[in-house]
């Protein structure tokens, strides 16, 4: 039900703004129009009721329309509703109430008509009313199923503990490359580099990659080029050096200019986010464990030529 709510008050929320902040005379109309209509609408209220015996308008009855009413609780609660979908609503303010419930009444007698005229037994009127009705149900339904599952503390806990890699922050990369033809000069590279070598003065002489003018300086990257030289660079820290490996464009060195990232996550960082996520998925097996149990118990037929053979597979 809360969508149909969340519905309710965007309208109102539209209407009430554009009735209150327009100056178009046909959406906000002069006091004395706003007066004549009340009047007129008062007039038709008394008509109807002496015509269907209604009797006299009910202590806490706001405005009856035929046999549409609104009492004054019904009208607190529509204020309400407005008040969430437009913030700055004040209905305590002079002529704010007075306007919403003209916006009503304005609503109601387009309804009345509507109905008079038979538009609410158009099809796509009443499929359309179907699938609301449909959606409401569905959603009253799993607010009650999943009313009182909320996963605990300790779960979310349990779940950090038996998956912390899943909380490791990613590791982002500056690295340096040098690439050439064959496996023996990329050991000479090496060599050179751990004899204290400078990685890019020997990357811009000796590299053939495409990288060398710069010093063989690769972007920042949070996973390798290629699956080779993340493998080559998975255990090194900044400052080091990788062995000679085998690449697209030859043989490789790698040196680790930089290394960010790669902590995990504190539990107390994460516990709230755990918490809701734990939570929605209990929920959602809720629903699922009771549509199972649901068509356990009713009959579902499916005519597979219609749809295709593969259905259910």
């Amino acid at each position: 039900m809360k969508d149909s709510k969340k519905i309710f008050a965007y309208f109102m929320a539209t209407a009430v703004a554009v009735f209150n902040f327009t100056g178009c005379d046909l959406i906000n109309p002069p006091k004395k129009d706003v007066k004549k209509a009340a009047a007129a609408v008062e007039e038709n209220v008394s008509k109807t009721a002496a015509e269907k015996n209604m009797g006299a308008l009910p202590a806490d009855t706001i405005v009856r329309i035929g046999a549409w009413s609104l009492t004054s609780q019904q009208f607190e609660q529509r204020l309400k509703l407005l008040k969430e979908g437009l913030p700055d609503f004040d209905a305590d303010k002079p002529g704010n109430k007075e306007s919403v419930l003209n916006e009503l009444i304005r609503q109601q007698l387009l309804v009345k008509d509507a109905e008079d005229q038979g538009i609410g037994e158009k099809k796509e009127i009443t499929e359309a009313v179907e699938d609301f009705k449909r959606t409401l149900l569905v959603q009253e339904l799993a607010n009650q199923l999943t009313k009182d599952i909320v996963a605990t503390e300790k779960e979310a806990k349990e779940y950090y503990d038996q998956n912390k890699a899943l909380f490791v922050t990613p590791i982002e990369w500056t690295a340096r490359e040098a690439v050439v033809a064959d496996e023996v000069t990329a050991k000479n590279m090496l060599v050179q580099v751990l004899q204290g070598g400078d990685f890019a003065e020997i990357a811009k002489a000796q590299s053939k990659g495409k990288t060398a003018a710069q010093g063989g300086v690769l972007p920042a990257f949070k996973k390798a080029p290629f699956d080779a030289m993340q493998t080559a660079i998975a255990n090194l820290d900044a400052g080091g050096t990788s062995a000679v490996f085998k690449g697209p464009e030859g043989f490789y060195l790698v040196k680790i200019d930089d290394k960010k990232g790669g902590d995990t996550k504190s539990f107390e960082s994460v516990k709230k986010d755990l918490v809701s996520g734990l939570t929605l998925r209990k929920q959602q097996e809720a629903i699922l464990d009771h549509i199972n149990e649901v068509a356990s118990k009713i009959k579902v037929e499916i005519n597979k030529e219609l749809i295709g053979s593969d259905h259910g597979k």
